[in-house]
This record gives structure tokens, sequence and C-alpha cells, in this order.
């Protein structure tokens, strides 16, 4: 399912549940606590997860909480594609230009994530 993936160490850090007041699924919370992001070709696609640390830095840098309110982004496929999780916990796609009625729900967990991504660009 992840392919040529290749994960990150796990995560170690602080405690990290929310991005910009935008509370963390738990299981991505484990997710990353074991693999902390990474990247590689998945099948599909190229995903890049971004690690822990990094994601209150890329999502201010980004400006997200401005373009799309009470959502997070998580990562992207290195080129003109963002990888996100919606206010309710679900994981998304948007194009880097967006707009909220761009998005598109992948999954609502990440153990899934992979395959679903996947399966998102297999149809299109």
């Amino acid at each position: 399912m992840w392919g040529e993936f290749e994960f990150n160490p796990p995560y170690t850090g602080e405690d990290i549940t929310e991005i910009n007041g935008v509370k963390l699924p738990q299981n991505y919370i484990d997710f990353m606590k074991e693999h902390n992001g990474g990247e590689g070709d998945i099948g599909e696609t190229w995903l890049v997860l971004f690690p822990m640390e990094e994601l209150q830095a890329i999502n201010n840098d980004s400006e997200i909480s401005e373009y799309l309110p009470d959502h997070i982004i998580i990562g992207d496929n290195g080129s003109e594609e963002l990888y996100g999780i919606t206010p309710d916990g679900k994981y998304f796609n948007v194009p880097t230009l967006f707009d909220e009625e761009d998005i598109t729900i992948i999954c609502d967990d990440m153990k899934d994530f992979a395959e679903k991504v996947n399966e998102f660009w297999a149809n299109l």
C-alpha cells in the first residue's frame, strides 16, 4: 500500500494535538508517533508527509488558516497538490491554487491514507 515510501524515524517530541486550533485526529497522531512522515512513490503518485515538528510552521507559512479556515495541511505530492485534514478529521486532497470547494475527501483514517490517495489518482 505504501509502495516505495520512505518513512522518517518515529516522532518523539512534545505532544502536538492541534495546529492553529484544529484538533489532530488520534489516528494521525498515532501514525506520526510511529513514522513521523516521509516521502516516496506510493504507486499512483509521489507523496510527501510533513514531520510533526514542522506542521505549525508549514501551515503558518502557507497561510492555511486564512485560505482554508479550520483545516490543516499535512503533506503534498512534491508539486501542485496538497493533502490535509478537515475540521471533522477527514483526510483530503486540494490543488495548491485552491478554494474550499476544491477539496476532495480521501478517507477518515490515516492507516488507509496511501491506499486511498492511490485510488484517488487511479480514478481521475
